[in-house]
């Protein structure tokens, strides 16, 4: 058993970490605060996973640039979903047109964004960190605009899929 401090004051509890410990910043911290912690925390379970496809692939012999492809295309899916239920708590159906394809396209960026470093990396050695790295530092440069992008955009309350949303329920 583990004592916090919740919002009503001085509580026991099971501590299941990581998320409870997320769950107790978040409730001193402002909202948004709170979702950056929890889009940290997604990354923090998709990068390693991206990784580890990717390595697992380059292990086999696949070509470099295909490999990073194919482990872009497996990570982004619970990357998404995690992103939509956990950190921007959408619990509505999901739109292809104003959040899947959007989000497929911001993955599309990063993907060929990482593609042209692994490409590149790719040239000067075969040394299998080296091209992990250079897929992480460019998925790395797009992570700030990822969740400016998804924020504004996607699911945050004052995206246009919010307010569609927001529309398509209203009676007139």
């Amino acid at each position: 058993m583990h004592m916090h401090v919740g919002p009503t004051g001085l509580t026991k509890g099971v501590c299941f970490w990581p998320v409870s410990i997320i769950d107790r910043v978040e409730e001193i911290l402002p909202a948004d605060l709170g979702k950056i912690l929890r889009f940290g925390a997604v990354s923090a379970i998709s990068v390693p996973l991206n990784m580890t496809i990717f390595w697992l692939l380059l292990r086999s012999g696949m070509n470099p640039v295909l490999a990073n492809l194919c482990s872009v295309s497996i990570s982004a899916a619970p990357n998404y979903l995690l992103n939509r239920y956990w950190v921007w708590a959408k619990m509505g159906k999901n739109s292809v047109r104003r959040e899947i394809a959007p989000f497929w396209l911001m993955t599309l960026l990063g993907l060929c964004l990482s593609l042209s470093f692994v490409w590149i990396a790719s040239q000067f050695t075969d040394f299998k960190p080296v091209l992990l790295g250079a897929s992480f530092v460019a998925f790395g440069l797009i992570w700030v605009l990822k969740f400016f992008v998804l924020e504004k955009y996607l699911f945050g309350s004052g995206s246009n899929a919010e307010a569609a949303d927001q529309m398509s329920t209203e009676t007139v």
